[in-house]
This record gives structure tokens, sequence and C-alpha cells, in this order.
């Protein structure tokens, strides 16, 4: 009677060890699969940064992506004073070849937040300092 309890436990530890290992491969499959998405959604946002004055070691960033009517620039200063940006457009292939176009923002200190300028023919290329938009 002991070797029949014995048994039915060891073929239930079996059987309970190989329903957990199974999914394992499955589970490593769709975790990839998972990364390879974010990865591939992620590759068409593009980021610059611009170096604060005060304090120093602190940026404010920016990040944008492709749309089809319009760009929208995400910022977030981390500076204690305001930054003035130059936005660059470039043309979206052959289409408005006049060469590149500009877009200038100022953020204030310590904010973050988004604008939307419109770019039907060109798209965001990248983002520099200027001493004051005017």
């Amino acid at each position: 009677m002991k070797y029949k309890k014995l048994a039915s436990i060891l073929l239930g530890s079996a059987a309970t060890a190989a329903l957990v290992l199974t999914p394992a491969p499955a589970a490593s499959a769709q975790t990839s699969a998972t990364k390879a998405a974010t990865a591939s959604a992620g590759a068409g946002v593009q980021r610059d940064s611009i170096r604060c004055s005060k304090p120093r070691g602190k940026w404010a960033n920016y990040s944008w992506g492709e749309g089809n009517t319009t760009v929208t620039i995400y910022f977030n200063n981390h500076c204690s004073h305001k930054v003035s940006a130059k936005i660059r457009f470039e043309a979206k292939g052959s289409v408005g070849s006049n060469g590149p176009k500009f877009q200038c923002m100022t953020v204030n200190a310590k904010t973050k937040g988004k604008k939307k300028f419109p770019a039907r023919l060109y798209k965001a290329y990248s983002v520099t300092r200027v001493a004051r938009c005017s």
C-alpha cells in the first residue's frame, strides 16, 4: 500500500514537472517576439538633446516620429532656464527639394510636453540650440 502511494506521488510530480517545463520555450518565443515588435515600433522614433548651461550635467531632451501630415516634437527640459531650439526639417523623398526648412520653439524651465508642427512634405531631422527664437 505504501508503494502505491509513493508511485502515484512520483508519477504526479513527474507530470507536473513535464507541464511546467513544456511551456518555457513557448514563453521565451513570445518574449522575443514582443521584444522584436517593440524594437521595430521604436525604430521610427528619433531623439536629440541640448546640454544645459545650468545645472551642469543636465539636458533638454527632444524626441519625434514621422507622421503623415504633422510631426509632434516631445520635449523634457531638465534645465533651470528656458531653452530655445531650432528644428531642422528635411524633404521627404524627392518632394520639396527646395532645401531644409526650420522651425523654432522655446521650452520653459523644468517642463515637459509636446508641440505639433505641420510637415506634409518634410520630416524632422535634428534639433540645435539657438540663443532665442525671433
